[in-house]
């Protein structure tokens, strides 16, 4: 998909316009297919434009040309390069784990800025030493969220509504949707090369954290506390074991051993979904997966930016 915003830049117009002559005027050894959201009259809405858009049209106009509803869904970008053995690799995953979600080992390509392969190299280990953390913790949103490194099926593509039209973190929102519906495999090789390049179109992610870095950001100050991580994992472990205590018990007994955590709690208002929570769920293993899906991603991690906020102080 060749795709611009209608307030975009002039350079990214007059490149897009010459993506588009150079697809349409080149020869293949497979079925290409071009969306063409870049030419007068094509542009995104300035009000839609943006990453997630732009991913979910793409993945939406190939429904009507899957077979079946076990077929993979992939999502890279147009600035990353993958393995020879990258398709290959992920149908055998499939096959072999009956798998619905996934996603795939990744390592940055290296930055054209030699000043910035420390940084890179360096944000690429907080990815994947907190989403390491966070599987020890025992919640299933311990993988990065990457959206050139995202593979899934029609079925659940369909199940968790598609792709978010955010102008970023839509592939957190995503993952962590398919996560409630499935879960999402990590298939350990690495398959996708995504560029480092610096940019800051939108306020999260790799190139936002290369620009920042240029401007001496420290990479390392994006990590959360070990006592932050140690707090989940004991809270991971209560919560989901207590299908049959009631809210109160539930955090008296909290309560009891850090008074911090039950504030925190009460916040994200678990005294109004406990009860639920348990009423929804005939057996233990159904309360479990419950659990995680009101204690989610996006959860975890305001818990663990709370905890290590007050670890700082």
């Amino acid at each position: 998909m060749v795709n611009h915003g209608e307030d975009a830049n002039d350079i990214y117009k007059t490149d897009n316009k010459k993506t588009l002559l150079f697809l349409s005027t080149s020869e293949y050894p497979f079925t290409l297919g071009v969306i063409d959201a870049a030419s007068p009259g094509l542009e995104l809405s300035t009000k839609k434009a943006g990453v997630g858009f732009a991913r979910k049209i793409g993945l939406d106009l190939v429904l009507p040309h899957m077979t079946d509803k076990k077929s993979l869904l992939l999502s890279t970008d147009a600035d990353t390069t993958v393995a020879s053995h990258y398709l290959q690799t992920i149908l055998n995953y499939f096959n072999q784990y009956d798998a619905d979600a996934a996603v795939m080992g990744f390592c940055h390509m290296p930055p054209d800025n030699t000043n910035l392969e420390h940084a890179i190299k360096e944000y690429e280990e907080y990815l994947r030493s907190t989403a390491w953390k966070i599987k020890e913790a025992g919640s299933p949103y311990g993988y990065v969220a990457l959206g050139s490194a995202m593979v899934c099926t029609v079925e659940a593509y369909m199940a968790v509504g598609g792709m978010p039209q955010k102008n970023a973190t839509e592939d957190f929102y995503f993952l962590q949707e398919l996560t409630k519906f499935c879960g999402v495999h990590s298939i350990p090789e690495i398959l996708v090369y995504p560029s480092p390049r610096p940019i800051c179109r939108v306020y999260l992610g790799t190139g936002f954290r290369m620009t920042q870095a240029q401007q001496g950001f420290e990479i390392n100050s994006l990590y959360y506390s070990k006592n932050a991580f140690t707090l989940l994992k004991k809270w991971i472990a209560v919560g989901s074991a207590a299908w049959q205590m009631n809210v109160v018990e539930l955090l008296d007994n909290i309560e009891s051993k850090n008074k911090e955590l039950k504030s925190f709690l009460v916040n994200e208002r678990i005294e109004t979904i406990w009860e639920n929570l348990q009423l929804s769920s005939p057996s233990e293993h159904h309360f479990i997966k419950q659990f995680h899906r009101w204690f989610d991603g996006l959860k975890t991690i305001r818990f663990l930016k709370h905890f290590s906020v007050k670890d700082k102080f």
